[in-house]
Parts: C-alpha cells; structure tokens; sequence
C-alpha cells in the first residue's frame, strides 16, 4: 500500500473504533490530558505575562538600550520595521537652581511618546490628588519631585533653572517609570522635554549623559517574540559602553521575584503531566487487550508486522491530534472560568494568553500518547496467528514492565520541561519515583498478606484474590499510577502554602517603606531628633562614600582592561563605599574573615560583594586603590561576601573599616 493508500486504512479504522467505543476512553484521557495541562498553561501564561507587564512598567518599557553617546537611527529603524514601538530620553546630573539656591539633580529629557509601558502621575501640590499625564512635558515647563520642590523651596508655578534655560514648573511627578531602578544613587529629578536641551547648553563634549532608546510591543502577548528577536539583533550591533536592558536585567529583586513565581507556576503545571501521564497509560493498556485479536486476524489475511504497527501508529497519531486539539479548546475555555475564580487575589487585569500553551499542550498529548502505546503498538505487529484459534497465548512480548521504560522517559523529559528549572525537575522527579517504589513494594506485600489469608474467605473472596494476584504486575501499575496523581495533587497543595509563605518571608517585617538619601553629617542629629519628636523607631544610618577605583595591586586600571560591558562601566563610574563595624544579616561571609577587633588596628582591609568580585576579577588579597575627592587610599580584600539582593535593605559593593573611611567626605 502507497502512503496515501495506508493514511486512509488508518482513518477508516480510526472512524470504525470510535463508532464501536473502543477509542472513547482513550480519546477522553487525551482530552483530560491535554485540557488539564492547558488550563494551567494558559492561566500561568497569562500571569507570566501580566508579571511582565507590570515589571515593564517599572522600567517604562519591554526593553531599552543604553549608551554614553547618541545612537544611531539603525537601533529606532531596526524596532519600527519589525512594528515596535519606540521613543527616546536622556538622563544626566545637573546643577538646577532658584531663588539663590542649587541642587544636584538627575535631569531626564524624553521624547514624545514616553513611557511605553507604565505610566506618569502628576500631582498639582505636594500630598494633593493624583493624575495621570497623557503627554510628556511642553516645552518650556518641568515635572519636578516633591525632594526638588522642598529643598529649593519651590511650588508648582515658579521657574528653575538649568543651564542657560528657565523652565515652569508645571507639575509635581509623584510616579515615574525608570526612577527606582538604583534607588539608592537616585538625586532628586527634574523630567523636562528632548526639544528644550539643546537651550540648556549643558550636552557639552564629555558630557556625563546616559541615553536610552526605549523599544516596546504594542502588547505584551502579541509582540513578545518580536521583542526577543529584536533583542537579539541588537546584541551583535552594541559596541562599547552600550548595553541592552530588560526588567531582570536592570532590578536584581525584581528579577528574583519573577524566577520565584515562574518556579511555581512550573510546579503547578507538573501535576496535569502526571495526571495525563495516570490516563493516558491506563487507557492505552485496555485498548492494546482490545485490540489483540483484531490484528490477529489481520496477520492470517496476510498483512505484514511493519504494516500492522504503521497502521495504528497512523492511527495514534490522528487521534492524538484530534483530541489535542479537543482538549486545546476546553483548556482555552477552562483558564477563563479559573481566572474568573482568583481574580479576587489578582490586583492586574490578566492580559490574553497567547497561542504557544496550545501548540505545546497539542504536542505534550501527543508525546503522552505515544509514550504509553508505542510499546504495545510494537507488540501488536508480533501478535501470533494462532491468537485467532488459542485465546489463551496472553499478552505479546514486550507488554510488562519494560514497555513503560518509553512512558516514563517522556513523563520525565515533559516534567523537566514544566519545571523550567533543572534542579526543582530532578527533586520532583526523584520524589515521585521513590514514591513509586515505595508504593509498588507495598502493594506487593500487601497481595502477598492477601494470599496467607485467602483460606479463610468465602468463594467471591478467595477468587478475587486470586484475580488481583493473578494480574499482580497490571494491578501494581494502576494503583501506583492513580497514587502518584493523588500525590501529585496533594504535594502542590502542601507546597503551595510553604512557597508563598516563603516568598512573603523575603521581605521581612520590618522592612522600609521610605528611603532618605543624600543626607549630610550635620543632618543625621536632626533627622534623629524627627524621629524622636514624632515617636518613631530611629532607622539604621549608612555612611556612603563615593570613590573611584584607580589600581588593583599597584598597576593603573581602565575600563579597557576589561572585555564585559558592566566591568567597563565599574571601572568609568564610581563606587558607594561604605563602613561598617560587623556585616549586616542580609550578608554572608563566602571567603575570608571579616575584622574583629583588627579593625582599629589594621584598617587598610575591604569586604567585597561576589558577584561585583566575579565582574572585575577580585580575589582575597587582592589591593584595590581608590580616588575619593582627590585623596587615595590602599587596601586589601580580606573577605568576599554573598549579599541577598532581594531584601529591599541598604547595601554596598564595598565595605571597610571605619578607621579607614572615616576622614573621607561622606553622606549618609
């Protein structure tokens, strides 16, 4: 038979099994199958993508590219061919002044169309009601921050200046996308239009000026591949002191939180794989037992073994695809009503999913499918001829035990997959099969306790036992299987409780809600005199001293030393110091020691975060120079500290000593 001959077989025996019922439950377990896994595909799709949509929003885009000079047109063409959208900022430190007084401030000029996600809020006075902006800045006029207005001591309506240029203050940004990122070296912000800089006369040749291209999709679900694609063209065309930012790039908490609720949303998507993988391998077994006499048959009319096995394996494979596609649909259907039952705990509106759930879930029924009846659709080209007159020949060969070796090795490709993390994937496989070891020795000697007391039954006992002892191997594979489901279910629902309360406990009770920088030393005794006013607790005081590594070990450095992008700009900026006489809870001694009481006496030692140390090549004993407002100082590492990002806590690259820093110009 010609392929097209052995496809139409395929389908007439395909048509004739469902009209006789003997593919019902097995068209019904891939639909199960496939519906389940797409439910939580597609709810955590939509989730996912929602996180993102939010996250975005802090970073006022999907993705932006930074440089230290102007772009060229090739980045913003390259975006708006592939139908992005983009606009543009630049962001620099400036001197703005009123009424006499001046004040560092980070100034951002944006270009029509900013943010591209998230969203600007303005305020007409301080603590007054709230709007959203609907354009950027006119020309002419500023949004300042409510730090600007009350260290000049100036209201909506006044002039500032910067540079040659007096600008309105026209509103009060109480939200900005892109502001916290950093947090700590942020000054206080000034958001003018691109058209007015050139007035300015501040972008002079040396300039300090960052300058972004902000590159989005018209929607997060549709345009997220567009994106990615982008991203990837654009990273063979950066050259040096430029750099490619996403919302994991730019906030490592963020970035955390994020892998956090993936890893869950993964786990959850484990349980349909171990339910589908319970249905689809029970299903598959009664329809290879129904199955067995009919293609006895057909080897005594002549048909080969290799024709037997590519007939229903055609036959598989049509009805894998159809009842995908099924389950597709009600799983599409599904997430909508399981979306409506959380909205209560979901603060965002959840986005469209996309199409990608589908085609996997499609592809994960299929493989299921395969998995369980490959195995038995071989054994069905070997069914003997003699089938058709001794019924009793049994199960072909390769039917036991050994034909679910292909099951579980998809079972364990799909579960490492939905775990989207190597390790959590083996854990959950490791766990799930010593559970099934454990429950296959149980069910055994519990067949074999039923056997020493079988004498003492009645009839319908004594042969039941001997039916389940009978079929012992067939049994133990149900029940196991039906356990591990049930397992499945209530593993997630004991370990949902513990990641959440986890993830909560990230962030501890007492973390803060306002930071205060830029304070200067005269400053902290009254600061603290406010606190003790106004009966609140008096918070942790970081001293911060900026300096500018300048040697490693005696030989002059440059950010041409290095080959990463983020080494370079270490190296071309300066660095918060701080000291401190123990390290904070938040911080983990990786190597070395950290001083004790050799602090006072030996104060030239440094404690350096790891992964900075793995950046720029910093091992113990390494010399590090710095430049601090024209003063330098020499010192060693003697310890490297792994510090936990993600607690919202003031903390620093480098540590030192008090002894040594103390002298140095700080705030704090």
């Amino acid at each position: 038979m010609t392929a097209l001959q052995q496809l139409m077989v395929a389908l007439r025996l395909l048509w004739r099994d469902w009209r006789a019922g003997e593919v019902t439950l097995l068209a019904a377990a891939i639909v199960i199958a496939v519906g389940s896994l797409t439910t939580v595909s597609f709810f955590t799709d939509r989730v996912q993508l929602a996180l993102m949509q939010q996250s975005n929003q802090l970073l006022g885009a999907d993705l932006s590219i930074v440089s230290d000079r102007p772009l060229t047109d090739e980045f913003a063409t390259a975006a708006q061919r592939r139908g992005l959208a983009v606009t543009r900022a630049l962001r620099f430190p400036s001197m703005a002044t009123a009424g006499g007084d001046s004040l560092l401030t980070d100034i951002k000029a944006v270009a029509p169309g900013y943010p591209l996600r998230g969203e600007v809020r303005l305020a007409d006075q301080l603590f007054g009601p709230e709007r959203s902006a609907r354009e950027i800045p006119v020309p002419g006029t500023a949004w300042v921050d409510d730090r600007l207005l009350t260290r000049l001591n100036v209201k909506p309506g006044d002039t500032v200046t910067v540079g040659r240029l007096s600008l309105r203050i026209a509103a009060l940004v109480t939200q900005e996308p892109d502001s916290v990122v950093g947090f700590i070296n942020s000054a206080p912000r000034l958001l003018m239009n691109e058209a007015d800089i050139e007035a300015t006369g501040l972008l002079q040749a040396g300039s300090r000026v960052r300058y972004r291209l902000y590159v989005a999709g018209n929607s997060v679900a549709d345009d997220g591949a567009a994106v990615a694609a982008y991203r990837a063209w654009a990273q063979t065309r950066i050259g040096a002191g430029q750099t490619i930012e996403g919302i994991r790039d730019a906030r490592p908490e963020i970035r955390s939180a994020l892998e956090r609720a993936e890893r869950f949303l993964g786990l959850a998507a484990l349980v349909s794989v171990i339910l589908s993988a319970v249905a689809i391998a029970l299903a598959g077994r009664r329809f290879l037992r129904r199955h067995l006499d009919g293609c006895a048959v057909m080897r005594c009319l002549g048909a080969r073994q290799a024709t037997v096995v590519r007939l229903y394996l055609l036959h598989f494979l049509a009805l894998g695809s159809v009842a995908g596609l099924a389950g597709c649909v009600i799983g599409y259907a599904a997430q909508f009503a399981l979306a409506a039952w959380l909205g209560s705990l979901l603060a965002v509106a959840l986005p469209w999913p996309g199409l990608m759930p589908g085609y996997y879930g499609v592809a994960a029924g299929v493989l299921l499918l395969l998995g369980f009846v490959l195995p038995p659709l071989m054994s069905l080209g070997q069914v003997s001829t003699l089938r058709v007159l001794r019924r009793d020949l049994g199960l072909p060969r390769g039917v036991g035990a050994i034909g679910y070796v292909l099951g579980l090795a998809v079972i364990c490709a799909l579960v490492l997959w939905k775990a989207q993390d190597l390790k959590l994937g083996v854990y959950v496989l490791g766990g799930f099969l010593a559970a099934a070891g454990v429950a296959v020795v149980l069910i055994l000697l519990l067949l074999r306790l039923l056997a020493g007391v079988r004498a003492g039954g009645g009839v319908s006992f004594r042969y039941g036992v001997a039916n389940l002892r009978r079929h012992a191997l067939a049994n133990t594979i149900q029940v196991v299987a039906l356990a591990l489901g049930m397992m499945a279910l209530l593993t997630l629902t004991l370990i949902r409780g513990d990641l959440l309360h986890s993830w909560q406990a990230t962030l501890r009770p007492d973390t803060p809600n306002r930071f205060v920088v830029s304070i200067q030393p005269e400053q902290v005794a009254p600061l603290n005199a406010f606190f003790a006013t106004h009966g609140i607790a008096q918070p942790v005081v970081f001293p911060m001293v900026r300096g500018r590594l300048i040697a490693l070990n005696g030989r002059a450095v440059a950010s041409s030393d290095f080959a990463e992008d983020r080494a370079k700009r270490l190296i071309d900026r300066e660095f918060n110091l701080s000291w401190a006489e123990r390290p904070q809870p938040d911080n983990r001694i990786m190597a070395g020691r950290w001083w004790d009481a050799d602090g006072v006496t030996r104060p030239d030692q440094l404690s350096v975060e790891e992964g900075i140390a793995a950046t720029l090549s910093l091992k113990l004993g390494d010399r590090l120079t710095y430049d601090v407002a024209g003063s330098t100082f020499e010192a060693t590492i003697t310890s490297v500290r792994k510090v936990e990002w993600d607690t919202f806590r003031a903390n620093f690259f480098v540590i030192a000593p008090p002894a040594l820093l103390k002298d140095f110009p700080v705030s704090y």
